[in-house]
């Protein structure tokens, strides 16, 4: 029976204590709540090529040795270009058996696959499609994308992150002045990193968009990126004593 009793007691202590965490979520006073937004574009000054190479050959070593000889070709020729080691990642290989199961029975093993991926960082745009005809001739034929990007996002993060502090008090200020208030003290503020900046692929335009002088190289479209941020905001309020409205329905006073 004792122990019940403490456990009661316990049980009812944390009660309170969640009681009382939820009460200070809002001031024991008049206040306002708002939600600030905001958003920045930034021009892509920078791309990742994701490329794949793959070889199917009876042995696996052979597999393997053929896509080596192809990533090691592109490298060169990614060096020539003046795209350094740091920029280029291929440390992987994957080897895997294939088999025929077009006949009925026991699948027949028809050779072994490899397959090697190359992600290149490039800072210089204009050789975008110098870059990707290039692993072509090597023999990388699997371009599997193209997104672009920004060398310093968090500066862009930072922007997009004042933007919405002060659209939150402006929205404020106003909300508060329509109602012959004004803002006080910020009593709460509630923020979570942001982690949506638009990645945008490159994307072709169609044959009727490009003009008779336009490149291969002008075609590929770089859109815009979009750093977007958010934050919560809890103000007191310095209320003012309102005078009588026209329309209040006062009733006079009788002689």
């Amino acid at each position: 029976m004792k122990k019940r009793f403490i456990a009661v007691a316990l049980l009812g202590a944390s009660l309170g204590a969640i009681t009382s965490a939820s009460a200070e979520v809002t001031p024991n006073a008049p206040y306002l709540s708002t939600t600030g937004q905001g958003q920045v574009q930034a021009q892509p000054d920078m791309a990742t090529i994701v490329i794949e190479v793959n070889a199917t050959q009876a042995q696996a070593s052979q597999a393997k040795k053929q896509v080596d000889s192809r990533v090691a070709k592109y490298f060169d020729f990614l060096h020539q270009q003046g795209i350094t080691d740091k920029d280029i990642n291929a440390a992987n290989v994957t080897t895997h058996a294939e088999y025929d199961y077009s006949q009925h029975g026991k699948p027949k093993l028809t050779g072994y696959q490899a397959s090697r991926s190359v992600n290149v960082t490039l800072h210089q745009l204009a050789k975008l499609n110098t870059l990707l005809d290039g692993a072509l001739a090597a023999g990388l034929n699997d371009i599997r994308s193209v997104s672009m990007g920004v060398d310093h996002p968090e500066q862009y993060q930072q922007q997009a992150r004042q933007a919405a502090i002060n659209d939150a008090i402006t929205k404020a200020k106003g909300l508060a002045s329509g109602f012959n208030a004004s803002l006080g003290s910020v009593w709460s503020i509630n923020y979570q990193t942001q982690r949506n900046v638009t990645m945008p692929m490159v994307r072709m335009m169609s044959a009727k968009a490009a003009s008779a002088d336009t490149t291969a190289d002008d075609t590929y479209q770089q859109q815009k990126l979009d750093f977007t941020d958010n934050v919560e905001v809890v103000f007191t309020l310095n209320t003012r004593a309102l005078g009588a409205a026209p329309d209040d329905h006062t009733q006079p006073k009788s002689r």
